[in-house]
């Protein structure tokens, strides 16, 4: 076995899996300002953070610095990109930063994600709708407006929307890009339906399955909708720009790295966000936030 590592005064031997790989996570826990919690899941992209909770205030982390944003209601705090513009949504409306977001005559609005650009895709009624850069009114997306209700797994840099809708057979999922052009994902052969979990950089990841199996093979499609690899695990929940992929396998969640690498992670964290240099920010659910990084 590996040598064992001190995490946040508690010393822990790795495990089999962990010593197998190399991998020894150092656990830091996020600092948080005085009379502050943060209990939930995190956004961001690893340099800007942010808790999702609901409230009147909300802690939002700049390079692991914490600070204190007030609403003047009650909001819930949606996501917040890679520039520290944060998202949100309470009795006041629903807001980027600090430019509230405007309704469709008619039409209730909530909001998912935002992007590096500052688009923003939620629903618009149960249409899915795309708030672009500096425009306050959403633009729906084509095909949705169809009185069935959709949904959404988000939106990456370029703009390009994963969105799905129930129905009769399995649920359909398609690929939108930022002209409003969409292609179906398609399942692998002699499958019957298809989880996409992730866009990011023109690449969707989510799983395959045969009828009745909501696990399925984890795959990635293009923007064709078509499915480029097969991976080991689950379904991936995060990546970076240096091909680093978090999912939960079987064992756990991990992390695979660009080489192949296979690293375990803590059994007691609960990981949300993959930084761009690797660290994983989490938390210990009603014990705070955490960052692992693998030494």
């Amino acid at each position: 076995m590996g040598a064992a590592v001190l995490i946040t005064g508690v010393l822990v031997a790795p495990t089999a899996a962990q010593a197998e790989t190399g991998c020894e996570w150092i656990r830091t826990d996020l600092p948080i300002p005085a009379g502050q919690s943060s209990i939930g899941t995190l956004a961001g992209a690893g340099d800007w953070l942010a808790s999702t909770t609901w409230g009147q205030s909300v802690v939002v982390w700049h390079q692991e610095v914490p600070e204190t944003v007030t609403f003047p209601v009650q909001r819930s705090s949606v996501d917040i990109n890679r520039n520290g513009v944060l998202l949100s949504a309470g009795e006041d409306g629903r807001w980027r930063g600090e430019e509230k977001l405007g309704e469709l005559p008619g039409r209730s609005s909530t909001v998912h994600s935002i992007n590096a650009d500052g688009e923003v895709v939620g629903k618009s009624g149960g249409a899915l709708a795309v708030w672009p850069a500096g425009v306050a009114l959403p633009r729906l997306l084509e095909g949705t407006d169809d009185g069935r209700s959709w949904w959404t797994e988000g939106i990456d840099d370029a703009g390009n929307v994963v969105g799905g809708v129930g129905g009769d057979g399995p649920q359909r999922y398609y690929v939108w890009n930022r002209q409003g052009e969409r292609v179906e994902l398609q399942p692998l052969e002699g499958h019957y339906q298809v989880f996409p979990s992730l866009i990011r950089d023109g690449r969707v990841y989510g799983a395959s399955a045969v009828e009745g199996d909501y696990r399925g093979i984890s795959v990635e499609w293009n923007l064709r909708g078509e499915i480029v690899r097969t991976l080991p695990g689950g379904a991936v929940l995060a990546a970076n720009d240096a091909g680093d992929e978090m999912s939960r396998w079987e064992s756990g969640a991990a992390v695979q790295r660009a080489d192949g690498r296979v690293d375990p992670l803590p059994h007691d964290v609960f990981p949300d966000v993959l930084a761009e240099n690797g660290d994983v920010f989490g938390g210990l659910y009603f014990a705070g936030p955490v960052k692992l990084r693998c030494a």
